[in-house]
């Protein structure tokens, strides 16, 4: 018996030891490790947090971009369509006045000498007799101007056009108008001839300011254009001159 508790006792004394020895030796180890695992946990949460913090700013971001780039694709298709695809009509009309006038009259009229070409409304007269016992018989002579839609693309349609829809035209060609009609009201060409006291003024600065508006016109049309993924012509944003 008393050899069954030694053996027991020594047993129990190796059991301990060998418990001692594994926790000295594994268990710390072991509770690294685990440490490492929660903390490679919390990286691992921390880094969600942040790619979504990251890509709720990129969606924000990226709706702000569309939003804005809709905007103005939007904006420039008005301005193209209720504007200037108007005003370039009228425009390209007084090109083919010029190219006409050099067919039937082989005269050439360049740009420069008169940037824009208008064709004068149709005159209508009518005779009227009166025939009376009393007074004797009268004639009456009566001259009346007829618009047509030719006559109508006119410089002063295409500068009214321009201020009533001036929430669409460029910030240049605003200014254009509103000087432009200023200047065409004092200037000898004007149907009433004009202020005599500013007329030489006024015709050099009616000259210049419908020229500048006709460049205006052609570079922001095909820019338009351009920025609609239309077919433009380059050369005329270059040089502002219409080309049929």
């Amino acid at each position: 018996m008393d050899w069954a508790i030694l053996i027991f006792e020594i047993l129990l004394t190796v059991a301990v030891f060998l418990i001692g020895l594994f926790v000295k030796n594994y268990l710390p180890s072991y509770m690294d490790e685990k440490g490492k695992n929660l903390a490679t946990k919390e990286d691992i949460e921390e880094i969600t947090r942040k790619t979504e913090e990251v890509q709720q700013e990129f969606r924000e971001g990226f709706e702000l971009f569309s939003n804005d780039v809709k905007f103005k694709y939007d904006f420039f298709y008005k301005q193209y369509s209720e504007l200037y695809c108007k005003l370039y009509a009228i425009i390209i009309q007084s090109e083919y006045v010029r190219h006409f006038i050099e067919l039937t009259d082989k005269r050439n009229i360049p740009f420069e000498e008169a940037p824009f070409l208008e064709i004068t409304p149709t005159h209508k007269e009518t005779t009227t007799f009166n025939i009376s016992k009393a007074n004797g018989s009268s004639v009456t002579r009566k001259t009346e101007e007829i618009e047509t839609p030719i006559s109508q693309f006119n410089k002063k349609e295409l500068c009214d056009y321009i201020i009533s829809n001036g929430s669409l035209a460029s910030q240049k060609l605003l200014k254009l108008a509103v000087a432009y009609r200023f200047a065409a009201d004092h200037y000898s060409g004007n149907g009433s001839g004009g202020s005599i006291d500013v007329k030489d003024i006024a015709d050099e600065e009616e000259f210049r300011m419908i020229k500048d508006i006709v460049v205006a016109i052609v570079q922001d049309y095909n820019l338009l254009r351009k920025e609609l993924k239309l077919d433009y012509n380059e050369n005329e944003i270059k040089t502002g001159i219409p080309e049929l």
